[in-house]
């Protein structure tokens, strides 16, 4: 019981934070439930897919109440591309887990965490980063193909990946791409969990149904109030916020690599 407690604090906290900077907060979600060690990363990925969805959703439909402003071919790019990135991430995710193992993997996707963040911290306080201008459809529906399906993969809903490729490829201010970031999040992770409910792979997780309803509850209150404050931030403090957040989410995979290895 007290492991669901922290644990749904954690998922709060991490969807507030999200949805402020365009995570669907499982890049916090997921690494610090895998360094808690009370299930396997299969739950811990079904756990986070949930509670990053019900983010998304409150997040959407937070903008939509205060009529943010958006281009929606690029949003409806973006989502279609990422519901088939969804389902090959799910797949990806499945014969990783056949091939190495969950131990293993646990590791793996820490790595592949800390190389994206890595990247996304020194990109996004570049003072001149290098950007484009897409404008073609179907680059924009590739986009999201990469995006959902590493989203699916690695379990975390988006994040740095998402707004670092955004703010690559479209050349977006930070809060402009946290909305397309969040459109990603929504349908990948849809995808996921649609794939996994056509496969019959739900028993699983019953037993851990408390968890998941508390977590899906504390998502949508912390995506409420995150994507609130988005609207009163400066772009200036959603990159302060964003990098703080990169530098805890390095320490933690980092220590759960060591873990991991050890």
């Amino acid at each position: 019981m007290v492991t669901y407690i922290i644990s749904t604090i954690i998922i709060f906290l991490a969807c507030s934070i999200g949805a402020i900077v365009g995570f669907g907060g499982g890049v916090i979600i997921k690494p610090v439930l895998d360094g808690m060690g009370f299930c396997t990363i299969d739950i811990v990925n079904f756990v986070s897919s949930c509670a990053v969805l019900a983010m998304s959703i409150s997040s959407m439909v937070r903008h939509r109440i205060q009529k943010t402003q958006f281009d929606k071919k690029i949003a409806l790019s973006l989502s279609l591309g990422a519901v088939i990135g969804g389902y090959l991430g799910n797949r990806l995710f499945r014969l990783a887990i056949d091939g190495i193992g969950k131990e293993k993997l646990v590791v793996f996707q820490a790595v592949m965490i800390i190389l994206f963040v890595g990247f996304a911290e020194f990109y996004v306080n570049m003072k001149n980063p290098k950007t484009f201008h897409l404008t073609n459809p179907v680059a924009m529906v590739v986009s999201g193909l990469a995006l959902g399906m590493l989203n699916s993969f690695l379990g975390i809903g988006g994040g740095p990946i998402n707004m670092t490729v955004l703010l690559l490829l479209f050349s977006l201010a930070v809060k402009q791409g946290a909305v397309y970031s969040i459109c990603v999040v929504f349908f990948c992770q849809l995808s996921n969990l649609v794939t996994l409910f056509i496969n019959n792979r739900f028993e699983p997780y019953v037993e851990y149904w408390p968890l998941i309803i508390c977590g899906m509850v504390a998502a949508v209150v912390g995506g409420l109030l995150g994507s609130t404050l988005n609207k009163k931030f400066s772009d200036k403090t959603v990159r302060i916020i964003f990098s703080l957040v990169m530098l805890v989410v390095f320490g933690i995979n980092v220590y759960n690599i060591v873990v991991g290895v050890l």
